[in-house]
């Protein structure tokens, strides 16, 4: 940073964290747990970002905006869990073991054995339905391949997955009932688009970096008592001052006394400080003087946290700080949506936890528990019969990843091609064989056509890091360079990381033991 630190972290250091989602939590945590006095800024009334549930009107459910899936590789994420004490809200299994349905009625599976990596999935490949022994072969071949190469290479970062496995003589078949119905959810996006880098970066932490790393696993509740509420109780018990219902109106930057006029210090990360000069005032290096909330209180700290959205955050700043080059490159980043079907029937629909498809647009389907449908009546679909009374159901959750082609469809249109869809890839089902099919009862659409980041052959040029060329603003969010994609892993990461970058400010050294790929 500029300058030589003078000051030590201690709590009469402060810390405005603006945002409360994933990455601002991580970021006030950590923070608070080394001792800073901090703020932490949220908009809304409750803690944890796009990651949070919400009550339906007509059962009473809590209904997760987004299905939020981890792995065993999230290690930072499942550490945050666990500082947060909400570890046991979370489930996650001993062993990866995901059933992969097709619309004709065929099963296979994907699950990991007792040898060593890429070796643990071996039986099940060699079982997997929906590939010739050709295919297998292949897949197998690329996952060692894999796990051998060097994903920091810069030509990785030009070139597609896809690119990457069809020279090593992938077919078409094997991309879409293999590594898409696994990559697909994962990042957003198809492995057509992706790039190979953040493809191998998938491989390798998700499903070749240990026995465990590859098991899945999902909140057992809401998100809301599964995250939200234990960050605000655990940080308000560290100390941390948590301010729910204030929306940042702007961040006040002001230029500093240096005499400098025009002058641009060095920041230490190879960027320079921004100069700013008033009418017949000398220019000096820039820094945030405090943020303004929407109720026009002022929050004042000597470090600031930007963990809002990249869009959010150039509103706030002033006009040429919102155009500085590390915040003009992120607003060239493109955004993927995400849709969510909600669907509730009057009798089970499925036994497993979750099920991935093959040649279906279902993708991934959650089983979310048993429901109530008793007071429901047949609102969902047009002639469904009532449940009995007392009779439970099941709701499910339909996960569509890139789902450009199902965003601007009409909700009930969506879920009503969703439950035709349902109906079709489990009909096979002998139970609905006996009994008929079950009723749709309700159903609730969430959609987010900016959900996450698309990790696109060189976008990683345009991630910034934590420190910006305003000394004392840093900038936290899964759309910084955390080395992830836009996931749970990636959010905690960017926060835990610019903690790091505010110690050093202050000339703390970073922790080299929980030091991750972003610092």
């Amino acid at each position: 940073m500029a300058g030589q630190p003078t000051e030590t972290p201690t709590s009469h250091t402060s810390v405005i964290v603006l945002g409360g989602g994933v990455a601002g939590i991580s970021a006030a945590l950590h923070l608070s747990e080394a001792g800073f006095k901090v703020t932490l800024v949220e908009s809304r009334r409750f803690l944890g970002g796009r990651a949070f549930s919400f009550t339906d009107g007509k059962t009473g459910d809590a209904v997760d905006n987004g299905q939020h899936v981890i792995t065993g590789g999230c290690t930072q994420f499942l550490d945050l869990l666990k500082r947060l004490g909400a570890r046991d809200r979370w489930f996650l299994q001993p062993r990866l073991a995901v059933r992969v349905r097709s619309r004709q009625g065929t099963t296979g599976a994907l699950r990991t054995g007792m040898a060593p990596a890429p070796f643990h999935l071996l039986g099940s490949l060699l079982r997997y339905p929906y590939l010739p022994a050709a295919d297998k072969v292949r897949v197998l071949t690329a996952l060692v391949r894999a796990k051998l190469t060097d994903r920091w290479q810069p030509a990785l970062e030009r070139i597609t997955f896809r690119d990457w496995l069809v020279k090593r003589g992938h077919t078409e078949r094997a991309i879409a009932k293999f590594w898409n119905v696994f990559v697909e959810p994962v990042l957003n996006d198809s492995v057509s688009d992706v790039s190979a880098a953040m493809g191998l970066m998938f491989v390798q932490e998700a499903m070749l970096k240990g026995y465990s790393d590859p098991n899945i696993g999902y909140p057992m509740g809401g998100l809301l008592p599964c995250l939200g509420e234990p960050a605000r109780e655990k940080l308000s018990a560290l100390g941390c001052n948590v301010m729910l219902g204030a929306p940042v109106k702007r961040i006040v930057v002001e230029a500093g006394s240096d005499s400098r006029e025009g002058s641009a210090a060095p920041t230490g990360d190879g960027s320079t400080g921004v100069a700013l000069a008033g009418p017949g005032q000398q220019s000096g290096e820039a820094r945030v003087a405090g943020v303004e909330l929407g109720s026009g209180e002022m929050v004042i700290g000597d470090r600031y946290v930007s963990a809002l959205p990249r869009d959010v955050l150039g509103m706030v700043l002033p006009g040429e700080m919102a155009d500085m080059p590390v915040l003009s490159r992120a607003g060239k980043i493109q955004q993927a949506p995400i849709v969510n079907v909600h669907l509730w029937y009057d009798r089970p629909v499925m036994e497993e936890d979750f099920c991935a498809f093959v040649d279906s647009p279902l993708q991934w389907v959650f089983n979310k528990g048993a429901s109530s449908g008793a007071s429901l009546g047949g609102s969902g679909t047009e002639g469904a019969q009532p449940a009995g009374e007392g009779t439970v159901g099941q709701r499910i959750c339909v996960s569509l990843s890139a789902a450009w082609e199902h965003i601007d469809l009409p909700r009930e249109e969506l879920a009503q091609a969703i439950h035709a869809e349902v109906l079709a890839a489990f009909s096979h089902n002998e139970e609905w064989q006996k009994r008929g099919s079950p009723n749709l009862l309700h159903w609730s659409v969430v959609k987010h056509r900016q959900a996450t980041i698309r990790c696109l052959p060189g976008v990683e040029d345009l991630r910034p890091p934590s420190a910006t060329p305003i000394p004392n603003l840093f900038l936290a969010g899964d759309w910084t360079k955390t080395g992830w994609p836009s996931t749970l892993e990636g959010a905690a990461r960017s926060g835990f990381n610019a903690a790091q970058a505010v110690a050093a400010s202050l000339g703390k050294t970073p922790d080299p033991v929980r030091r991750t790929e972003g610092w």
